[in-house]
Order: structure tokens, then C-alpha cells, then sequence
């Protein structure tokens, strides 16, 4: 899938207007790029499109915060400057095309990262 792909996938199940899908994806994958262990963040940034693997790569600090759910949602919410149930949308969103993009392995890589909370915003019941 292509960056302009990604971003019009993003808009379309979002329903955003405009360039806000953009806005959008960047806050989360950068949050999700801080939130993951510095070498899971580069794996998952080779499965994506640029710039959108450099927004992960990238992702300030970049150490591997050990943020809950709510903690995580709440750095969206700040970094989109919106509310977190707003912010909890958007990264279901952004979360359900990012597992359409990486590969099965990778996913469950990526959710053994993270708390159990987090599979629900990917859309998964529980750890894959």
C-alpha cells in the first residue's frame, strides 16, 4: 500500500475531511512509534510507506515508553490537539489500516509489545 493509499484508506473509514487524515495519522504513528521499544519501531517502520516509516522511525525519544492505554491515548489526543475520545476514534482508525498493512508475524511482534489493552485498538479481542 503506498502513502497515498494509506492516507486515502484513513480518510475513508474515518469519514475526515480534507487533509485531516494526514494530521491524524501522523499523531498516532508517532505516538506509536514512542510508545515501542526502539528496534520493534524500526521493524514495523520497514513494513511502511515513506515518510510514513520515518514518522515511526523517527518518533521523538524514541526508548520505548511504558505507557497504559489511557496514557497513550491521552499523548494522541495532545499531539492532534483533540479530546481523548476523540483521539481513542482515530487511533482505532489509523490502527485498523496499519494491520491491513504489516505482515501477520510483524503484528503479533508488535502487539507482544504492548499491554493487552491495546489488541481492542487494533481491533483484535485479545493478543493475536
Amino acid at each position: 500500500m503506498s502513502y497515498g493509499e494509506f492516507l486515502a484508506t484513513v480518510r475513508e473509514r474515518g469519514e475526515y475531511p480534507g487533509d485531516e487524515a494526514e494530521r491524524i495519522v501522523g499523531a498516532v504513528l508517532e505516538t506509536l512509534g514512542e510508545r515501542l521499544p526502539p528496534r520493534s519501531a524500526q521493524h514495523l517502520a520497514d513494513q511502511l510507506p515513506t515518510p510514513l516509516d520515518e514518522v515511526v522511525e523517527n518518533a521523538e525519544d524514541g526508548s520505548g515508553r511504558s505507557w497504559g492505554v489511557e496514557e497513550f491515548l491521552r499523548h494522541v489526543a495532545e499531539r492532534a490537539e483533540e479530546d481523548e475520545e476523540t483521539a481513542e476514534t482515530d487511533t482505532r482508525v489509523v490502527f485498523s489500516v496499519l494491520s491491513d498493512q504489516v505482515t501477520g508475524g510483524e503484528m503479533n511482534k508488535v502487539l507482544s509489545q504492548l499491554p493487552t489493552g491495546y489488541a481492542e485498538l487494533f481491533g483484535y479481542s485479545e493478543l493475536t
